[in-house]
């Protein structure tokens, strides 16, 4: 869905991105471009390939063309379709939908929501009109096929206004990465500990466990309101997040209680 050719630029050297809606357009219209490439170079033409290659290259086709179901979900959301209707187009239930789709839809509200990777040197407009230029190869009768459907380009003035829309959404994600972070040194320090008795030192980590998804429920549930084509996904996050810290507090509970059995409750370790 990105492109990986990318450079480290400051936030004043990024290009702008289009609207999520856009960039999950264009991501899907490469991701498909990509595929009828693969597709090509996937006809058999010698004689004699080695035994399970012409297997192994539509089983390859095959997963590509699952992830690209993923993006095609993808921008499904980004347009205003609700998983019910993601639900019916795929001929399953909502819920079955929402299970089987909605870490992708997560996976790319948490990495800028972007056809190209956030550190990427590239114009989106400018990646455009190269996938313009890649489809006009095959289909010289349509030059600006990919962008003519973008936002875009159809409502002058647009990419300005949707620019000053991310910002609200990519601070609130990164705050949510740094804290994310944190979780995992929490983690590895407990797992450091686990097999020790350490239980109140345990408990201690489990308490930070539950006051780091504590703030992470809210500022879940405040992407809700800036990112609001996902903002089932974000609550749905946020109440995760909620119940994780639920269950962390009950551990460290059950975790004091067995130090409590094993050392007396005079005998408290920091």
């Amino acid at each position: 869905m990105t492109d990986t050719a990318d450079t480290t630029l400051s936030p004043a050297e990024t290009p702008a991105r289009l609207s999520p809606r856009d960039e999950s357009r264009l991501a899907l219209a490469t991701s498909l471009r990509n595929l009828s490439d693969q597709v090509d170079e996937a006809v058999p033409v010698l004689p004699d390939p080695a035994p399970g290659q012409l297997l192994r290259t539509a089983l390859d086709l095959l997963r590509q063309a699952e992830q690209i179901v993923g993006t095609a979900v993808i921008a499904e959301r980004e347009r205003g379709a609700t998983w019910e209707q993601i639900g019916a187009a795929a001929g399953i239930t909502r819920q079955s939908a929402h299970e089987r789709w909605h870490a992708d839809v997560r996976a790319w509200a948490s990495t800028g929501r972007s056809a190209l990777s956030p550190n990427s040197p590239r114009d989106s407009l400018d990646y455009a009109a190269q996938a313009d230029r890649l489809y006009a190869l095959r289909h010289p009768d349509r030059p600006h096929a990919i962008s003519a459907g973008l936002d875009a380009t159809r409502f002058p003035g647009s990419r300005e206004y949707e620019q000053s829309l991310r910002a609200p959404g990519a601070r609130l994600h990164a705050q949510i990465a740094e804290l994310q972070q944190q979780m995992r040194a929490v983690y590895q320090a407990d797992d450091k500990v686990k097999d020790s008795g350490a239980f109140r030192v345990r408990a201690i980590n489990r308490e930070k466990n539950a006051a780091l998804n504590t703030t992470l429920a809210d500022l879940y549930e405040r992407l809700a309101t800036a990112e609001p084509s996902l903002a089932e996904e974000h609550r749905a996050e946020a109440e995760c997040r909620r119940q994780f810290a639920a269950n962390n507090r009950e551990h460290a509970e059950l975790l004091r209680q067995d130090a409590a059995r094993r050392d007396g409750p005079g005998a408290e370790q920091p």
